[in-house]
């Protein structure tokens, strides 16, 4: 059942495409800033600093994404026509992928963030 579940993660994570590298790396630090401001290795205010930065930084990451899986879209449209949709679909996969990963990394970072400042922060 694990394997499975890290297969098809893995699996999400390749068919976003090469922007889902600094997504992934953005919403790991943001969590690691996240864990330092609620258990008291990092000051709060910088991990309530750092970890707001990733949050901001996510969605513009899946907007990245977005763009680069529609100029892929694009691409396969200019070689092969708008004929056979089964070729597009890779490059409209790796937009929307991308654009959830962002999104699905910033509200819980945005959530936790506003959490600790308001438990530990001043």
């Amino acid at each position: 059942m694990l394997t499975l579940l890290i297969d098809e993660l893995y699996m999400t994570a390749m068919a976003g495409g090469p922007v889902m590298i600094p997504i992934l790396a953005v919403g790991a630090l943001g969590f690691y800033y996240i864990y330092c401001g609620f258990f008291g290795t990092m000051p709060v205010h910088k991990a309530s600093h750092m970890a707001g930065v990733m949050a901001k930084a996510a969605p513009l990451w899946g907007l990245l994404g977005t763009v680069t899986g529609m100029m892929r879209t694009f691409d396969v449209i200019t070689l092969y026509g708008n004929q056979n949709p089964v070729l597009m679909a890779d490059g409209i996969s790796e937009a929307l992928i991308t654009t959830q990963s962002g999104l699905i990394i910033a509200f819980p970072l945005i959530l936790l963030n506003n959490r600790m400042v308001e438990k530990y922060g001043k």
